[in-house]
């Protein structure tokens, strides 16, 4: 009987079936991990807009989080949207406890800030707790440009600068940073940098798709990375695949509603 390695992705529901938990699970279908979850919040949203946000209760937080971690042998954490303080210190007081019972996991913190629409995903007091509760015991964050802006205060604005802030910003935080430039938009490739603590920088480069602003693409960034690093000791390898996968879920991307929808199944 084959096995798959286990991710667990800490996050929102999407309605638009976009973003959020539900491009993680097609994600990690996708890529070889068996998908599990546990709800941070509700959200009614689609491409356009977020229209209502309904937080999960931190005691059903979890209650979803130990149902997973005390029946499976969970490889690689996930968080995506945590919206507020309280819920943040729930996942991370728990995943403290389970490492110290022995569960060896790593964890992939993509500090969702704001949507692409525009909507407000974090509370600005739940900023200091990410930093300082999560963040902290991560493996691996993946800001984008304007999360960089708040994480450590650093600008960037042009592509000669991303190699210096995924510097910065690692060693500020003490963590791996995946620096997304995804945001660059007049640039013709989408570069991100890889700044593990140690180690020269690493550049990725796909083409920029021109005109194509597709939702969801950091939360299935990040859970490409987080599955496919299940899969490979070595960190740099697992961003390499993760981005031909986002590359490829772009380019096949479907036309549904008024916007493209990133194809999580590409060929």
């Amino acid at each position: 009987m084959k096995s798959k390695p286990v991710a667990l992705t800490i996050a929102g529901s999407d309605s638009g079936g976009g973003a959020g938990i539900q491009a993680d699970l097609k994600t990690f279908q996708a890529t070889g991990t068996f998908g599990t979850s546990a709800l941070t919040c509700l959200t009614a949203q689609n491409p356009d807009s977020v229209t209502a946000i309904f937080e999960v209760d931190p005691d059903f937080l979890e209650k979803q989080i130990r149902a997973v971690f005390d029946y499976f042998p969970v490889a690689v954490v996930k968080t995506g949207m945590l919206y507020s303080e309280s819920l943040i210190k729930c996942i991370s007081s728990l995943l403290i406890e389970y490492k110290n019972k022995g569960s060896v996991f790593k964890l992939v913190v993509d500090p969702v800030m704001v949507s692409t629409s525009g909507a407000k995903l974090l509370r600005d007091d739940a900023i200091v707790a990410l930093k300082e509760k999560l963040i902290s015991m991560a493996d691996l964050i993946t800001p984008n440009l304007d999360e960089t802006f708040i994480l450590g205060n650093i600008q960037v604005s042009e592509l000669s600068e991303m190699d210096s802030a995924a510097h910065r910003l690692a060693q500020l935080l003490g963590r791996n940073v995946l620096l997304k430039g995804g945001h660059l938009t007049k640039s013709k490739v989408a570069i991100d940098v890889l700044a593990e603590i140690g180690k020269p920088t690493i550049s990725f480069s796909k083409p920029f798709v021109s005109g194509f602003y597709p939702h969801g693409t950091g939360c299935t960034y990040s859970s490409a990375i987080a599955s496919y690093w299940t899969q490979t000791s070595v960190l740099a390898d697992a961003v390499r695949m993760a981005k031909e996968y986002l590359h490829s879920a772009i380019t096949q991307a479907y036309s549904i509603g008024r916007s493209n929808t990133l194809n999580h199944s590409p060929e």
